[in-house]
């Protein structure tokens, strides 16, 4: 990816022309990440190149290059930094803690791992203040992570203390087919149908990046009443509009993804699978343009959102829904 950290004329002019009338002027980020440089050994290149702590205020002065002039809330977890079995997660997740903590609107997931002890999380998440869990497959252990079936990075005993806590548990689902594979529709439907107590929010449209895996397998979801998709970092406006039309627009919800959403770049499906450019990516001859300027990643999924919510024909008063009311609902704010 690239690594460059920056706020360009054009943002801002594709924000102002394009974006400013559909943006309400209060907004929920419902997968936003807080973080500090420090926990990894080689940050990622626009870690490293953006601001070293990730603070609630500093988010908010970044995510102001995505939509400038709004209020914004939001639910937060860390990153999925590199880490080994036994090295210790709980700086990232006492930093989400102290974040949060300074707005009464905020919300934390904790950042968990499958082999923590279930009663040992509930205690831990009590005591920062969260509100629910963000596993990822990067910790599953797995010899493939992105072929791990879901119990393997979310185990059952998780869930079932989210359960009885009410807790939110966002999920980014692996394996090649996304929500299209038949192992992870099958653990989604238990775990919503068995512990309805617990909200679960499948991040990226279900990880539809591919808007024909989108269309293909989370038909096999509709119904579920605890279940709910953020549109975070797509770029597809398809994959959008099948979320709002196989789920409803009453489950669909904002993410910005930060800090990918200040990546500058775009994604896409590719045959049976996706793919992702940045502005180190060869593009070859340009047919009908000499250059292309690439976009923060935040504005593009703003763009394929609003054409997705004009293809679904969605009301002013559902497009605020998508970026407060659904979030207020899910969370109990």
């Amino acid at each position: 990816m690239s690594s460059k950290w920056e706020l360009r004329v054009e943002d801002k002019t594709a924000f102002a022309e394009e974006l400013d009338g559909f943006v309400p002027e209060r907004v929920y980020d419902i997968h936003a990440h807080l973080y500090r440089a420090e926990w990894w050994e080689e940050p990622p290149a626009e870690v490293a190149a953006g601001p070293a702590d990730i603070t609630l205020e500093v988010y908010r002065q970044q995510m102001a290059w995505i939509m400038p002039k709004r209020e914004l809330h939001g639910l937060h977890f860390a990153y999925p930094f590199p880490a080994d079995a036994d090295e210790d997660l709980s700086p990232a997740n006492e930093w989400v803690s102290q974040e949060i903590g300074k707005d009464p609107l905020a919300r934390g997931q904790f950042l968990v791992r499958p082999t923590d002890d279930p009663q040992w999380v509930r205690q831990e998440v009590r005591r920062l203040g969260l509100r629910g869990l963000k596993p990822f497959a990067y910790y599953s252990g797995a010899e493939d992570i992105y072929q791990a079936e879901v119990p393997e990075y979310l185990p059952e005993p998780l869930v079932v203390v989210a359960n009885e806590e009410g807790w939110s548990i966002t999920v980014h689902l692996v394996r090649s087919g996304g929500v299209s594979d038949a192992s992870n529709q099958r653990w989604i439907r238990h775990y919503c149908e068995s512990y309805p107590e617990m909200q679960l929010i499948l991040d990226h449209c279900a990880r539809g990046f591919n808007p024909y895996h989108v269309l293909k397998g989370l038909p096999a979801l509709a119904g579920l009443e605890n279940l709910w998709i953020d549109t975070s970092s797509v770029c597809h406006p398809l994959a959008v509009e099948a979320v709002g039309r196989i789920v409803g627009p009453e489950r669909m919800l904002y993410g910005s993804d930060f800090y990918v959403s200040h990546i500058r770049g775009t994604n896409f499906p590719l045959g049976d699978t996706f793919r992702w450019i940045d502005e180190d990516t060869p593009l070859g001859e340009l047919e009908y343009a000499s250059q292309v300027a690439l976009p923060l990643l935040g504005i593009e999924n703003l763009r394929a959102v609003q054409a997705a919510f004009w293809c679904l024909g969605l009301n002013d008063s559902q497009i605020e829904d998508y970026f407060w009311g659904n979030a207020a609902r899910l969370l109990g704010l």
